[in-house]
């Protein structure tokens, strides 16, 4: 029984074992679905974006753009200034893109004009030549005067910081005491001739830019050999050694040491020094709502110690708008034969040399209107120390004695408008005042003009044509008559005008018209200046 169930037992085993590759080998087989279907897929349609083509709306609202541009003011001099015969340079507004030219033309007074300028060099070192010769015979016997210069400049960098110019030249001035009786007097034309030399020699330093520790320096040493025909010479010499050290963006300290050096030998009589030596010190602060300057001068005037105020503000109100300024300066004015012939060059020879302490005390406002506009006004006083006054000679008037006045005091306006478009168009104006109020050598200011106005145009019409017209007006000065008393010239009233046009790329035709109005005055007494007068000529510029 046993036995029959172990073979059935035996068999199912046996005949599993024979199935199980079977099992294996249908599991391994590749199965396949079939559909059977109609239905066809379509992709959806995808979703787009729409543009609109308006384009965007015009912005027009103007940006406004500020610039920082400092005010630029001229302040007039406190020295009477001589009124050349002629007025020839034409300033044009447009500069000439080349370095090289030649000027030359003739005028109705007998008027040769010749004008060069030429430059030399690369890219580092630079020369420049100037020469230039007028000459005019006036209406009145001896009323001649010629003028001729000859100058060389250079430039060249010693190191990269490093520049070192300097500057040789030669001038001759020639005039005539004309201003005398004729049918009293009968000097010889050799006699009444004022002929003045002037040989120059300059030399300088200057940094290029800050060095590391923020100092900038500008040594300079200027040689003048002056004299006259009749056998006066004198020598100028002025060291100036400035230094300034700048601390952070609105703080800076400048100092110095200046020493002016003359010497003059008259003919047949001692030699005269007259020497200045200043050493300043000044704190610069500058801020965008302040700008100070406070300093002391010591000062030396041949041997006197003085200590000298340098104090200036200003105070901006409304930006560069409207600025408050106030100021107490003094300065020294260098008297020496050499400046007092460019003032009155009909004087005679000096017989002393004084220099002439300046103290001036004043409040006022200028600033920049609608970035074309400027002004400028001063009110204060103005003090003249040592100050030279011509005054006639008691024989024939035809030279002027320098009498030196101790103290004059005087309340002084002054003031300033201008207006600018580009390069294109500048119109500025100038007005200064004086009322003589204090003196204690003479009883008047004689030769001080106490009111003058001026005015300067350029413009620039079109392209290649340029207009330029200057206006002198002044109030006669007082003059000392040999008995003493005194008497005021007439006024003067002095208008000039100028054109130049260009012809080629390298050729321009000039034209100018002096004291159009053909006004008779006198800025210095029995000294008439010329009446109507005109010149004209060409120009040429040409590259190196």
């Amino acid at each position: 029984m046993n036995s029959k169930r172990f073979k059935a037992g035996l068999t199912v085993a046996v005949f599993l074992l024979l199935a199980m590759p079977v099992l294996s080998q249908e599991t391994g087989k590749k199965q396949t679905i079939d559909i059977t279907s109609s239905f066809k897929p379509v992709l959806r349609n995808a979703a787009k974006i729409n543009f609109n083509a308006s384009p965007p709306v015009v912005d027009t609202s103007k940006p406004k753009l500020v610039y920082a541009i400092p005010v630029q003011n001229l302040v007039p001099g406190l020295m009477p200034v001589t009124l050349k015969p002629l007025a020839l340079n034409i300033d044009s507004a447009a500069s000439w893109a080349n370095s090289n030219y030649l000027k030359a033309g003739f005028g109705n007074l007998t008027t040769p004009f010749v004008e060069a300028g030429l430059s030399f060099g690369d890219q580092k070192t630079k020369f420049n030549v100037f020469a230039s010769h007028i000459s005019s015979n006036g209406k009145i016997e001896f009323q001649d005067y010629a003028q001729s210069a000859l100058s060389g400049n250079f430039y060249t960098p010693i190191a990269s910081n490093l520049e070192l110019h300097g500057k040789l030249g030669y001038r001759q001035d020639k005039y005539y005491q004309f201003g005398f009786d004729k049918n009293i007097f009968n000097f010889a034309k050799s006699d009444i001739l004022q002929r003045f030399n002037t040989i120059t020699a300059e030399a300088g330093l200057r940094n290029l830019a800050p060095t590391q520790f923020g100092l900038n320096y500008h040594p300079k040493l200027r040689i003048d050999i002056f004299s006259d025909n009749r056998k006066n010479s004198e020598s100028n010499a002025v060291l100036d050694l400035p230094l300034i050290k700048t601390v952070g963006k609105g703080l800076a300290l400048k100092i110095g040491f200046n020493a002016d050096f003359t010497r003059f030998t008259p003919d047949n009589t001692e030699a005269i020094n007259n020497n200045i030596i200043t050493t300043p010190a000044t704190l610069l602060f500058k801020t965008p709502n302040l700008r100070f300057q406070a300093g002391l001068i010591p000062s030396w005037d041949n041997g006197l110690f003085r200590l000298l105020p340098s104090f200036l503000v200003d105070f901006p109100v409304a930006k560069e708008k409207w600025i408050i300024q106030a100021g107490w300066i003094s300065y020294f004015n260098k008297g020496n034969y050499q400046n007092f012939a460019a003032i009155n060059p009909f004087l005679a020879v000096p017989t002393e040399l004084k220099n002439t302490r300046m103290v001036e005390r004043y409040v006022g406002f200028k600033g920049t209107l609608f970035k074309t506009f400027t002004y400028n006004a001063k009110f204060g006083s103005a003090e003249f120390n040592n100050t030279p006054l011509f005054v006639n000679d008691a024989a024939s008037g035809k030279s002027f004695n320098i009498i030196f006045e101790e103290k004059l005091q005087a309340v002084q306006i002054q003031g300033e408008l201008g207006f600018s478009r580009g390069e294109t168009f500048s119109l500025q104006s100038g007005f200064n005042w004086y009322s003589f109020n204090k003196q204690i050598t003479e009883d008047r200011a004689w030769g001080m003009i106490p009111l003058e106005l001026n005015a300067h145009l350029r413009w620039m019409i079109m392209k290649d044509l340029w207009f330029k017209s200057d206006l002198f007006l002044w109030d006669g000065p007082l003059y000392k008559k040999p008995n003493g008393s005194g008497d005021r010239l007439a006024g003067a009233f002095d208008l000039n005008a100028g054109v130049e046009f260009r012809i080629t790329k390298q050729l321009m035709f000039w034209a100018q018209f002096n004291n159009i109005t053909n006004s008779k005055y006198q800025r210095w007494n029995q000294y008439y200046v010329y009446g109507f007068n005109m010149l004209g000529g060409v120009r040429l510029s040409f590259d190196k």
